[in-house]
Order: structure tokens, then sequence, then C-alpha cells
């Protein structure tokens, strides 16, 4: 006999937990790049992005430190908690012209939701089994999704009417609201909790480097991770280039993208609920992971040819919708077979700090080269978009195929 609780009502608590800091999170991002490009050109996004990784390096311990001390459940409220007060902080730090504030806002905007999300899926984790997780993930993204394109079109409604660094306290108040959720999900939940890892003993065990050494298809994924999000970055300044010089406006420029990040998730969406599952059940998972670069390559050579907001907007706009959708559901599939300790310990590595940190390092390199050659050509990024894409390709050409069953 199965005394198993079911786990459906606290899982759905906490995803509709995440779909409010989801919806908050798209509000920031919008207004955040609109403020940076309002005090700061577009030229100096490198500058800002080099210091993510310092910020993701002191989160990841900072978290670590925390969860060994008060647990999962308090962990997740105080997370989200200080995540709302620091936004609505930021918000009248810009708003009262504070020296490095817009800076300081979007750097937080690159790191925050980050551990949101891990926290979020480490709970999930913790309570379905992989029959239940097959049934039910797609239809958790896709509910997490409706937050994101509900907060892109808010964003996209309110930003010219209240402004930009108003409509951050919104993002505030919904983040703190979805950490009232999870709070009730820990409660229905219970005292079970997941597998209890090993205690970190000295500083390089918060951050797994012990399983990136050791775990070939770790190493793999994390050398995906940074090829991919080298990709996006450099994606995302030849967008915030191209979008400065075609509308100088904040307020505009914020509603703009406000809808733009709204289509991308309602795209996603519809990517997530009827391509993804086709593509998993068909196409082995070394060929999904192998055309994606490839498709991201041909989106960077029209930028190539055409530099200019439609083209480089529209490659952009592929390139994050098959990220939270095609991408996403393949490399979720090659933690499962893996150990307990590397679905979580390691996938907070990879995932979280690798995945932004990347950023900073290609930002760094970027700052550089602009120093040492003066500003840089639009047709650079796609093109150097490509040579990434080449390398990625390659690296998914050792992952394994992981088991049916």
């Amino acid at each position: 006999m199965n005394d198993r609780p079911s786990p459906l009502r606290p899982v759905l608590t906490i995803t509709a937990a995440a779909t409010l800091a989801l919806m908050g999170y798209e509000i920031v991002r919008s207004a955040a790049s609109s403020v940076f490009l309002a005090h700061y050109s577009a030229n100096r996004l490198p500058e800002a992005l080099i210091l993510v990784p310092l910020a993701m390096v002191a989160f990841t311990y900072l978290i670590s430190v925390v969860l060994r001390r008060i647990g999962p459940g308090p962990t997740y409220t105080v997370t989200l908690v200080v995540s709302g007060l620091t936004l609505s902080l930021a918000a009248i730090a810009v708003q009262r012209g504070l020296p490095g504030a817009a800076v300081f806002l979007y750097v937080f905007a690159q790191a925050y939701i980050v551990f949101i999300v891990e926290e979020t899926w480490a709970f999930i984790n913790s309570h379905l089994v992989p029959a239940e997780g097959k049934r039910w993930n797609g239809i958790i993204i896709a509910i997490s999704t409706v937050g994101s394109v509900s907060g892109g079109v808010l964003t996209g409604l309110m930003s010219k009417r209240i402004g930009s660094e108003r409509i951050l306290h919104w993002a505030a108040i919904l983040t703190v609201a979805a950490a009232l959720l999870g709070r009730l999900a820990f409660r229905l939940a219970g005292p079970r909790s997941s597998r209890a890892d090993r205690e970190p003993q000295k500083m390089a065990d918060h951050f797994a480097w012990d399983l990136l050494r050791g775990d070939p298809t770790i190493r793999r994924l994390a050398l995906i991770v940074a090829a991919a999000q080298s990709v996006s970055m450099l994606f995302d300044i030849a967008f915030h280039r191209s979008l400065q010089a075609a509308m100088p406006l904040q307020d505009p420029r914020t509603a703009f993208l406000g809808y733009f990040w709204g289509g991308v998730n309602l795209f996603s969406l519809v990517l997530q609920l009827g391509v993804c599952p086709l593509l998993l059940a068909r196409w082995p998972l070394r060929r999904i992971h192998g055309a994606v670069p490839l498709l991201y390559g041909a989106a960077a050579l029209a930028g190539v040819f055409f530099p200019i907001l439609p083209v480089l907007g529209l490659a952009f706009f592929l390139s994050k919708t098959v990220d939270y959708s095609v991408f996403r559901a393949a490399k979720e599939v090659l933690y499962i077979p893996l150990s307990f300790t590397a679905r979580y310990r390691a996938k907070m590595t990879v995932d979280a700090l690798i995945y932004r940190s990347t950023k900073g390092v290609t930002s760094t390199l970027l700052t550089l080269a602009g120093r040492l050659w003066g500003p840089l050509s639009g047709r650079l990024y796609p093109l150097l978009i490509i040579g990434l894409c080449c390398c990625w390709n390659r690296f998914t050409r050792g992952l394994p195929e992981p088991p049916p069953s």
C-alpha cells in the first residue's frame, strides 16, 4: 500500500509562486535594461556585465550558507523577500539619481531570478517521482510562462503611464507575494524534504567544482551552457545597440521591450506545449542539441548582412524562444540519469553560476577589445556568434543518449 501523500497541491502552489516571481522579473528585465540605456551608452553594457560573475559567486555562496543553517523553506522565503526589497530600494535610488544605481539595478536583475528559479525546481524535484515529472513538468513550465507573458504585457501597458522606475515597485510587490505562496507550498508539503546532500567541508564544496572535474556529462554541459550564454549575450548587445539608435526615448523603449519579451514568452509557450514533446519523442537528444547552434548561426548570418533593428531583433527573438523551450527541455533530460548530487549541486553550478557568469567573462573580453581597438563594429557581434555556434555544435557531439527507461 502506498502511503505517500499526493505532491500535486504543494507543487502547483510553488509553481504559482514562481509564476508571480517571473511576472515581476519580466517587468524588471525590461525596465532595468531601459533605465541603463537612459544613463549609459549601449556600448557600456559589457562593462556592467563584468560585475555579474562577482554577484553570482557571492549569491551562490550566501545561499549555500543560508540553506545549511535554516533549511530550504526559510531560504526560499528569504530569497524572495530580500529580492523584492532590493528591487524597490534600487528603484528609489535610480529616481533620486544616486551614482551607480542604474548599474546596480541592471546587474541585480541579471542575477536574482536565477536563484529563485533553481530553488523552485529543487523543491519540485524533491516531491515528484520521475513518472510524475514527465507528466507534469511541461504543464509547470507552461504555467510559469504565463506569468512571464503577463509581466511583459503589463510592462508594455504601464511603463509609459507611470514611468520605468515606478513600475519596478510593482515587480517588488509580486516578488514578495510569491514568498507568501512559497511558504504555503512548504507548509502543504509537510516536514518531508529531499535527501540530505553531504555538507560542504571547504569553500570549493559550495560550488561543486569536484563534480565538474569528475563527471564528463557535467563538463560537456558546462561547455554548452558557456557557449550558449556567450551567444545570447552577443545577440543581446547587438539588439540593444540597434534599439538605442532606433528608439532614443526611455519610456517608449521600455514599452517596446515589454511587448518584445511578452512575445518571446508567448511564442516559447507555443513551442513548449506543441513542438518540444514531438522533438523529444522522435529525435535523439544529441541531434537536437546539435541543431540549436546551427539555427542560431543562420540567424546571426542575416545580421552580418543587415545589422539593423528588425533583423537583429528577429534573430534575438528566435534565440530566446528556442532557449526557453527546446534547448532547456532537451538539456534537462540529460540530468535525469545522473546522480542526486550531480542533479542538484552541479546543476546549480552549471545552470546558475556558469550560466550567468559567462556573460561577465565575455563582456570583459569585449571591453578589452573596445579599449584596444575603439568602438566595435555592429557586424562583429553576429560574426562572433557564428564562430561560437561552430564550437557549440562540436561540444554536443560527445553527449550521451540517456536510456529510455
